[in-house]
């Protein structure tokens, strides 16, 4: 059967980003536009099509999806646009992302780049940073013909990746690979948007319930450094923790902070009240997630996102919360915490060791967390331990001491400054 590799390239911009949304919400935006893909059949050369969406309906229809497999790297997000953008479903579909993470789990890295350098099958270019904010229409006719270059490569690599990946990899495993990615791209899920508006309504209802016993307005009750002020007032010292990003004081007033939940039973029922809100308007996971929901409902069927072998189990699942904080080497040059995300492409991320460039942050969907020594994450999240590299559950049940990462020094600044300024250099050469 034949196998037909292929690489969109999309708008993005410093807002419209994966960085800021989902992959559905992304791909199904009236913002969403391709700037160009590349098709190869098996082993011939890859083909690049730019034109507006007509045009590439037309071109991506001369090739035989029906009878052919698909392959991709981080193939849910190619698979949403062929099939929801031009309603193309090709036979089957295959990852080298989903196996990546399967032959290596987290001893590689899953990005492109990292897979084609460790298997020797090419290097991944960088001219997708450069095309930061422009549509179609605004690339300079030399741009655009080296963006095209550029993403042939991505999927001339990708198909020689996977001949290296598939000579030991079980056809059964391939078939599941493809049930994941089909479970993503071609939903049948319906969601009711109108029991959702009712449950959003109801959560906000009780929220505001929650306020309005308050004699403090939603913005000292949502501001730590102001809410500390409020507790004071009332004699109670304000719960600290250490951040396990930056190794810094900071105030512990979330959910899973116990002597901040333990304020519920304080004597003054005044504070009991104000520690409730806080909780109740901070703690905006179920209101959050029913918009949404509603969002999805309004845009078509609901997607599984779902992750093939997302932890060293073969468990499918997830991964980093959205709240979790990274130290990045920002475009400002300067050290700085985000979230995951907001984490952007031109960050370079604080790997423990030094600052390392990434391919953005793909949102994998819901799953319910856990916290165990300032981590919070899923179940089966891999982190480090005194006991080696186990799941968070494990290290929990264990009672092992997650591992924390060294903070960056001036060295380790003046290297990624370097490295930024010699990727500038290059660029513009």
């Amino acid at each position: 059967m034949k196998i037909l590799a292929l690489d969109f390239e999309s708008y993005y911009s410093q807002e419209f980003s994966l960085t800021k949304m989902t992959n559905e919400e992304y791909v199904r935006s009236f913002d969403f536009e391709v700037i160009g893909v590349s098709v190869q059949v098996d082993d011939g050369e890859p083909e690049w099509f730019t034109g507006d969406m007509i045009q590439t309906a037309v071109f991506l229809r001369k090739f035989d999806w029906e009878n052919s497999l698909a392959l991709a790297h981080n193939a849910a997000f190619d698979a949403s646009i062929l099939t929801w953008i031009f309603g193309i479903k090709p036979k089957g579909w295959l990852d080298t992302l989903s196996m990546g993470r399967a032959l290596h789990g987290t001893e590689v890295g899953g990005s492109l780049a990292v897979l084609a350098k460790h298997y020797g099958v090419g290097t991944k270019g960088t001219e997708v940073v450069t095309a930061k904010g422009l549509r179609r229409k605004d690339f300079p006719k030399e741009q655009l013909a080296e963006y095209g270059k550029y993403c042939c490569n991505d999927t001339a690599i990708t198909y020689a990746l996977f001949q290296k990946m598939a000579e030991n990899f079980p056809p059964s495993e391939l078939r599941l690979i493809d049930l994941t990615i089909r479970m993503f791209s071609e939903p049948v899920l319906q969601l009711d948007e109108g029991i959702l508006t009712v449950h959003l309504g109801e959560v906000r209802r009780k929220k505001q319930e929650l306020l309005s016993r308050m004699l403090i307005d939603k913005d000292q009750l949502m501001s730590n450094k102001q809410l500390a002020k409020v507790l004071e007032g009332f004699g109670v010292v304000a719960p600290m923790k250490i951040s396990p990003a930056n190794g810094k004081q900071t105030y512990a007033f979330s959910k899973t902070d116990e002597e901040f939940k333990a304020l519920l039973e304080h004597d003054n029922v005044t504070v009991q009240a104000i520690v409730a809100a806080r909780l109740g308007v901070k703690s905006t996971i179920e209101e959050t997630r029913t918009e949404r929901f509603i969002g999805i409902a309004k845009r078509g069927s609901m997607p599984v996102p779902l992750r093939y072998y997302a932890a060293h189990t073969g468990r499918w699942g997830g991964c980093l919360v959205a709240d979790t904080e990274v130290t990045v080497y920002n475009t400002e040059n300067e050290v700085e915490v985000k979230r995951i995300v907001d984490v952007l492409l031109d960050d370079l991320v604080w790997d423990g060791e030094e600052f390392v460039p990434h391919e953005g942050v793909v949102f994998s969907g819901f799953s319910e967390v856990i916290s165990w020594d300032g981590v919070t994450g899923t179940e089966d999240h891999v982190v480090f331990t005194d006991a080696g590299e186990i799941s968070l559950r494990s290290a929990m049940q264990g009672g092992h001491k997650i591992a924390v990462a060294g903070s960056p020094t001036q060295n380790n600044v003046d290297a990624a400054r370097k490295s930024v300024r010699n990727y500038q250099a290059e660029s513009f050469v």
